[in-house]
């Protein structure tokens, strides 16, 4: 294992570069995937200290794997598609030889893997770099990242406030340019808060378009696994790479076109966009909002044709009934001596769905049916989708809530949930920052099976927003000067 050293920008040129500029730089020899593997490791180890965004990181496989890649790049060898690139893997997916912690106790003393969870094989059989484990709160169960297992993950715009959750290890990494490819995981926004509370892009794509395999009982037909990355032209590189059909999951449907996510921006002018600030029923933080109507605004004079989208019925007490009736189902099988182990907040959680009536539940579903059908309705007038990815600014680390006025996660991650429930695609684009320097996202939702309009208009709108998205160099002197 490297020595952890002092944070630095030393390795700013490699580490600042995006996926398609590495392959670009290995194609004409300018980067060797050795020396970019040696600076991401350099970065990672440095920041680990300050920021704890790993579980784990495979210093000597991934030199090893850097090398494979370094001779069939020099050596005039086929390459893959992400060949010697560096991708990082939340600690929800199955990676060989390495213990699936899921963040939780439970864990400790379990064996390694004996395989790759399908996106992981994919990634790995694509010539990617899988060097380090991020880390996650237990089970994912919320939209921050802390657990007794591996502590608190800190925001690199502010060590003092939460990068979100629960893939928040992968946005703090991905901020930092600690490799340019995060795979992560999304039951109720787990890659879209993290994206927004980081300054990163994320994307959760139609259910089904990525499989999943061994699946979350808590999350099952919720979750999704997709890419943090800092360009949206990264996630569609990524996404081409681990979608379609595996055997191992029943709701997994086959591949897309080939080059279908590579097709780059699409014009806004005469695009129908629908744009809530709130849908009606969610609070918003006053300085979201005003990024929010800014990058509307910056739509609108690229010839989009803005209109409002009805209000909704709330669905965050239905996701919480679903939510909740699943994490019991999830933990109630963990033996009565073993139970100490887990995050005490989570148990406290999954014993309220214990308690919940049938007859509950069983409304939940059906709204879950009708939430479904009015979203397809809403996006047969609209193209695109815009509201806020989270109600709130960055928050305290360590906490769950900001303060006592919301009762729990569930309250100001609301935005994140409707596309959880209908499977609809949805990204978080940086549209800029808070007064403060926190970063603040903007959802970008989507027609269900239409992945691909949504990441192309994401390129489109982070073409048009350049400075929303902080360069690893700048967020890295930043937390130098922090640490003096």
């Amino acid at each position: 294992m490297m020595a952890a050293a002092r944070i630095t920008a030393d390795v700013t040129d490699l580490c600042d570069l995006d996926a398609a500029s590495l392959l670009g730089a290995y194609a004409s020899g300018e980067v060797s995937p050795v020396d970019v593997m040696r600076a991401v490791l350099e970065r990672a180890h440095a920041l680990q200290p300050v920021l704890n965004p790993f579980v784990h990181i495979d210093d000597d496989a991934a030199l090893a794997a850097a090398r494979v890649s370094e001779r069939a790049w020099r050596g005039g060898l086929p390459v893959r598609p992400l060949e010697g690139v560096p991708v990082s893997i939340k600690d929800t997916a199955m990676v060989k030889g390495w213990v699936l912690g899921r963040g939780s106790r439970l864990s400790i003393g379990q064996a390694p893997a004996t395989e790759d969870a399908p996106a992981c094989a994919r990634i790995r059989a694509s010539g990617a770099l899988i060097w380090a484990c991020t880390t996650t709160c237990e089970g994912g169960w919320k939209a921050v990242t802390d657990t007794p297992l591996t502590g608190i993950t800190r925001n690199p715009h502010d060590p003092r406030v939460s990068p979100g959750g629960s893939s928040g290890g992968a946005g703090a990494s991905m901020a930092t340019g600690c490799g340019p490819l995060a795979l992560g995981s999304d039951g109720g926004g787990s890659i879209r808060v993290p994206a927004s509370f980081s300054g990163v892009f994320g994307f959760k794509a139609t259910y089904g378009r990525v499989p999943q395999w061994p699946m979350s009982i808590h999350y099952s037909d919720f979750s999704h696994y997709g890419p943090l990355t800092r360009s949206v032209a990264d996630a569609a590189l990524m996404l081409s790479v681990i979608e379609g059909y595996d055997a191992r999951d029943p709701y997994s449907f086959p591949r897309a076109a080939p080059d279908a996510f590579t097709a780059g921006p699409l014009p806004l002018s005469g695009l129908r966009i629908g744009v809530t600030d709130d849908f009606g029923c969610l609070p918003v933080d006053p300085e979201v909002r005003a990024a929010f109507h800014a990058a509307v605004a910056i739509a609108e004079q690229a010839g989009a044709v803005i209109c409002p989208v009805p209000a909704f019925a709330d669905w965050r007490p239905d996701y919480r009934v679903l939510w909740q009736s699943r994490a019991w189902q999830a933990l109630k099988t963990i033996p009565a001596d073993r139970i100490d182990l887990v995050d005490q907040e989570f148990w406290a959680e999954a014993q309220k769905g214990r308690d919940l009536d049938a007859q509950v539940i069983a409304d939940a579903h059906a709204a879950r049916v009708r939430y479904r059908q009015e979203a397809g309705v809403m996006f047969q007038n609209f193209d695109i989708v815009l509201s806020p990815a989270v109600s709130i600014l960055p928050f305290e680390a360590g906490k769950t809530v900001p303060d006592s006025s919301w009762p729990d996660w569930l309250e100001w991650g609301g935005f994140a949930f409707l596309n959880n429930l209908t499977g609809q695609p949805a990204a978080s684009l940086p549209i800029g920052f808070s007064a403060t320097g926190l970063p603040i996202g903007m959802q970008v939702g989507g027609k269900s099976m239409d992945d691909v309009t949504v990441l192309r208009v994401c390129q489109t709108l982070q073409g048009l927003m350049p400075d929303a998205c902080s360069v690893p160099s700048t967020l890295m002197a930043k937390l130098e000067q922090s640490q003096n």
